[in-house]
């Protein structure tokens, strides 16, 4: 949780300040703004979250038979495995990018359009829709890095610590879809997520009446 609301800090502040210049520099674009903000906000997050995934992908394929083993085993060394940062954020910072360009597309694209058509719906509706949808598009697209994570972060000895020798010895054993192993587990956690998160980050953000989707005039 504090990773998450670092990283939605520090987007929706870039976010704002990039916005300013949108129509003064032909190199930023609504587009280009949102990916450097989404990824300035998840560099500066994914080292907060490298412990939680070590610890937690270890218990999952029981390289640890407790928490109280696991508490018992921690160390620098442990929690922030060679190349443990650097494959975090390997998936994270691409995963943000494709998150947050599809959210902010559908929503400023394709839900006034929903919303018009269907009056019916309930407006909370779409922004569980649309953020389901968002993360599902970005888990998806990001599940080789988060394959090549999960392997350096629960085995790095055996890569050396190498995201290339990680990224070679899955394609020997595999190929391409070797890359897209535990995708449909990843999309049955991510698309349920994604969608009650932006649900109450939409709420949150009407309740305490935050709009950086526009230029705040000066």
């Amino acid at each position: 949780m504090p990773s998450v609301g670092l990283y939605f800090g520090v987007y929706s502040f870039c976010k704002k300040k990039f916005a300013k210049w949108e129509d003064k520099s032909p190199y930023m674009s609504r587009t280009m703004s949102i990916a450097m903000s989404a990824a300035i906000g998840n560099t500066i997050a994914s080292a907060s979250r490298v412990p939680y995934e070590v610890v937690k992908q270890k218990l999952q394929t029981k390289a640890y038979a407790s928490m109280g083993e696991a508490i018992r085993d921690m160390s620098l060394a442990t929690l922030f495995p060679t190349g443990g940062i650097a494959s975090q954020m390997l998936r994270d910072i691409p995963y943000a990018i494709f998150t947050l360009l599809t959210y902010e597309h559908l929503k400023s694209a394709w839900k006034p359009r929903a919303e018009a058509r269907f009056e019916d719906v309930p407006n909370r509706a779409w922004d569980v829709l649309v953020g389901g949808l968002a993360g599902g598009v970005g888990s998806y697209l990001t599940n080789p890095m988060d394959v090549i994570k999960t392997r350096l972060q629960t085995s790095s000895a055996l890569y050396g610590g190498s995201i290339r020798t990680c990224a070679s010895q899955t394609w020997q054993e595999g190929g391409a879809m070797a890359f897209l192993r535990g995708s449909v587990p990843r999309l049955i956690h991510k698309v349920p997520a994604n969608a009650c998160f932006f649900l109450f980050y939409e709420f949150f953000r009407s309740v305490l009446r935050v709009n950086d989707d526009k230029l705040e005039e000066e």
